[in-house]
């Protein structure tokens, strides 16, 4: 798990780190650079020659101190500077002319514009690995001038490597500027920063590697704000394990509401994705004209048919019907395949006000708990799972505006539910008194009807389990995101069915 800080209070830790803890800034640019270079050398062992391009400020100084730990080690260093020499100032200058005055046979140190692209291209094709420390998190805007020249050509490079971010990032939003650095590998300082966490930024800094400054991150952004990554390698940590001694009325029972003429298959693949992630007991109230079929297709759940009017599913007989598995379930699944009409809207009125256990509420359930026209009671225990245009409904706006500040809106849309599951490329997880969280996985093979049915009834398991919801509803986004670049590692991205990725979550969660 991986914090994520805004890249001014990273500023102000290194100011806090030469004011308060009395660490000079050339002492923390040499840590830096020294232990970047470690890093660098860690991912390319038998690298032995190095092209690095430098900037005008820090981040340039940060590429000089790797330059001379590469020299040290009888490595050969070609380096390029965006900026004429006399133009770099402060620590990035005091180290550039302790690399000069090595006087190194190793070492060539030329400026940009006395090179023309076809001798930089030749640079680039003989090197080892490319070091980018042309622009840091002090930098606005697109790169200009010699940086967008150099940028450009080591564009489409291999082993390449960003100190601190890749030059052309936003790293406050993570958006992309043109041109912009494409990474293997990314060492940050001190710690990541928060646009690296978004796409299409996440994209651009391949494998993200913290490079320790001389000071715990704990000292200088222990009250920061951070949006934190959550990955099938953090699955374990909140999972408890199944004892030997257990039997399935211990491992929590869920209810799955929803079905209708056209959907059919949703609260199937709802109870499938439940049953996948290890419920006891998976109960299916669905319309009555279903059961006979869907009995076949699922025949480990139990189904409680619900009397329809014409094809809709009448509200006045749900409880008397859902009644004799109260005590068993202990969570509900409302929504999946539910349909969009006014008995729809009754029977997800009924559960947010009446069932007073942990609800989930996904698909169509989300259509009838807008901000804007219903403005229902807050539930703490609610977990909502929109994808982007789920949430423009649900607070009144479009789906870009929803994708342009994702946090946002996943905050925004906790003055319903507790918990909030807002699905989509940066799939993120938040909870009130909870940090932001992301999910740093996934796979095209995931945008296939019926995944968020899936995810549903895995989250709803692991909710029915008793666990914490926040807990729960993290697992189950992440060992669904495991499940996805799980199938398309052996299988590609293109044809998968919603019913894999369920039958893959065992191998995701144990």
């Amino acid at each position: 798990m991986m914090k994520y800080f805004n890249p001014e209070d990273i500023r102000q830790a290194d100011v806090l780190a030469v004011d308060k803890y009395g660490i000079t800034s050339l002492k923390l640019m040499e840590n830096a650079g020294t232990n970047a270079a470690h890093e660098v050398l860690k991912r390319y062992p038998n690298a032995i020659s190095f092209l690095v391009f430098a900037g005008p400020g820090n981040n340039g100084g940060d590429g000089f101190v790797a330059a001379r730990c590469f020299l040290k080690k009888n490595l050969k260093v070609n380096l390029i500077l965006s900026s004429d020499m006399g133009a770099y100032k402060g620590d990035a200058k005091t180290n550039l002319d302790a690399l000069v005055n090595m006087n190194d046979p190793n070492c060539k140190i030329r400026c940009s514009k006395n090179l023309s692209d076809r001798e930089i291209k030749e640079d680039i094709e003989c090197a080892d690995c490319i070091i980018d420390s042309l622009l840091g998190t002090g930098s606005k805007g697109a790169p200009r001038g010699e940086v967008e020249r150099l940028v450009r050509l080591c564009n489409n490079s291999r082993a390449v490597v960003a100190f601190d971010i890749p030059s052309g990032i936003d790293p406050l939003t993570g958006n992309i500027y043109d041109p912009c650095v494409k990474a293997e590998m990314t060492v940050t300082f001190l710690a990541a920063k928060k646009g690296m966490c978004f796409s299409p930024a996440y994209n651009m800094c391949g494998t993200v590697v913290i490079a320790d400054i001389g000071i715990s991150p704990d000292k200088v952004l222990g009250d920061k704000e951070s949006v934190l990554s959550f990955g099938r390698e953090d699955i374990p940590k909140l999972l408890p394990p199944i004892p030997k001694e257990t039997h399935k009325g211990k491992k929590g029972g869920l209810l799955v509401v929803g079905g209708s003429v056209n959907y059919r298959g949703a609260p199937l693949l709802a109870g499938l994705g439940a049953l996948r992630s290890g419920a006891g007991l998976v109960v299916l109230a669905i319309p009555d004209f279903m059961v006979d079929s869907a009995s076949i297709l699922l025949p480990e759940a139990i189904f409680v048919p619900l009397r329809t009017r014409g094809d809709r599913i009448s509200p006045e007989s749900l409880a008397e019907a859902i009644l004799p598995w109260n005590n068993r379930c202990d969570a509900a699944v409302v929504g999946p395949g539910l349909g969009r009409n006014e008995f729809s809207e009754l029977i997800t009125d009924w559960f947010w006000n009446k069932w007073k256990k942990p609800l989930l509420v996904d698909g169509d359930g989300l259509h009838f708990l807008s901000l804007e026209k219903k403005k229902p009671d807050f539930r703490a225990d609610a977990v909502l799972t929109p994808h982007s245009g789920e949430a423009a409904g649900l607070l009144n706006v479009t789906s870009d505006e929803i994708n342009k500040d994702r946090p946002g809106a996943a905050i925004s849309m906790s003055r319903i539910g507790g918990t909030v599951l807002l699905k989509g490329m940066d799939t993120l997880v938040y909870s009130r008194g909870k940090s932001i969280t992301i999910i740093k996985e996934g796979s095209p093979s995931l945008a296939v009807p019926g995944s968020g049915d899936v995810l549903s009834g895995a989250a709803g398991a692991l909710m029915a389990s008793g666990m914490p919801i926040y807990n729960a509803v993290l697992i189950a986004a992440a060992a669904h995101a495991a499940a996805g670049s799980m199938i398309e590692k052996n299988c590609g991205t293109r044809g998968t069915l919603a019913r894999e990725i369920a039958d893959a979550l065992p191998f995701t969660l144990n």
